[in-house]
């Protein structure tokens, strides 16, 4: 069995800081659910945070939290008015029982256990297998197929998720069964991402109805050798401020490799070279190259020009917010919207650039011409 919980403790010289992690399933009464608890410990007070789904809902319940007299209490509060309750004592091996209760005061039993992980396996991306309950929630995922559509005579696949709002696509039957096989694995994971993200977003506020995030996918790119398509999101995961952001993909139908833009387009000759290694090399490229390059090339179409003093309007001319851009492939060109601060996300908006005055400043690695 692999290892369940994990304790990390950091000593300085006048504070001791522990972390202790569980990961649990069991019942609540006769449904299957699974949780983690995460405890936080210094010398003057101890401090948790909770989270724990249903396995026929696979939607994130954020718990607010206490430990007082080696009683775990869990509560969910939305409103301030308490609609359930956890009273949970831990015993040996990790093992935690005690009941559950509604805002009416039923009762059920609760048992939990640490959870076996060699049971829950995936190909999820490390980034996602981090929360490690995510491993759970793939097992039970269920894809459906809903349409059939068209792009450059070419059929795709759209599917939904059985637990949340989460549609994506998959090559569909007249592509090849080599780029089907190839390929098909490659979206499923990016659906399961998306997925997952969906399950997650929760808040201490509201339950989840497994639709904090809207958002839509377009393909926008086809020929022989590659596939583009862009993703949009809107979530409202019961932060203090919702958000918004576009993803671009690029992806070669032969090997699967998803292309980044510094895959495609290099502005110096230092981004070809070896991957860098820390995020400081690569930041000193994005803006010392990548966005005075990429911000002439977009003014010579759109003649931007600096808003006046007192002028509230956008800025585009501020290479600053062209360093760390959202990009799209598309039919025409690549689209790039720049990134802005959070009180200036209006502003955000999206300026295509045509193939041909991207050529020059093909990466020399990238195996295909821009067009």
């Amino acid at each position: 069995m692999k290892k369940i919980f994990f304790l990390f403790c950091v000593f300085y010289s006048t504070i001791t800081f522990c972390q202790e992690t569980f990961y649990l399933e069991g019942t609540l009464a006769k449904s299957k659910i699974y949780m983690k608890i995460e405890v936080y410990k210094d010398d003057k007070e101890t401090s948790l945070t909770t989270t724990y789904f249903y396995q026929n809902s696979l939607k994130d319940i954020r718990l607010e939290a206490t430990l007082k007299n080696e009683t775990y209490t869990f509560f969910f509060k939305p409103d301030n008015v308490i609609t359930e309750k956890f009273y949970l004592k831990k015993g040996n091996n990790n093992h935690f029982e005690g009941s559950w209760y509604n805002a009416e005061g039923k009762q059920f039993p609760v048992q939990l256990e640490p959870i076996n992980f060699s049971n829950y396996k995936s190909n999820l991306d490390p980034y996602y297998e981090k929360e490690k309950l995510n491993l759970v929630k793939c097992k039970f995922l269920e894809f459906k197929k809903q349409k059939t559509t068209l792009y450059n005579n070419k059929e795709f696949i759209w599917y939904s998720e059985k637990h949340c709002d989460s549609d994506f696509f998959r090559l569909g039957t007249n592509f090849s069964e080599k780029n089907k096989a190839r390929i098909n694995p490659v979206l499923e994971n990016i659906h399961i991402e998306n997925t997952l993200a969906q399950l997650n977003c929760a808040s201490t506020f509201e339950y989840s109805e497994g639709k904090g995030i809207e958002g839509n996918s377009t393909i926008t790119f086809l020929n022989e050798n590659l596939l583009g398509f862009e993703t949009s999101m809107f979530w409202d995961c019961g932060g203090a401020h919702p958000d918004f952001g576009t993803n671009g993909y690029l992806i070669d139908l032969n090997s699967g490799k998803n292309y980044e833009i510094d895959d495609i387009i290099a502005f110096d000759k230092s981004v070809t070279t070896e991957k860098q290694s820390d995020f400081s090399g690569f930041s000193k490229y994005r803006s010392t190259y990548f966005a005075p390059n990429l911000l002439a090339i977009i003014t010579s179409i759109e003649h931007f020009v600096k808003p006046k003093d007192g002028d509230d309007s956008c800025d585009y001319t501020n290479t600053e917010y062209w360093d760390f851009i959202s990009w799209n492939y598309t039919e025409k060109g690549i689209e790039f919207t720049p990134y802005f601060p959070r009180v200036e996300r209006s502003c955000e908006e999206s300026f295509l650039v045509p193939f041909e005055k991207l050529k020059k400043y093909k990466n020399p690695k990238f195996p295909y011409g821009l067009n």
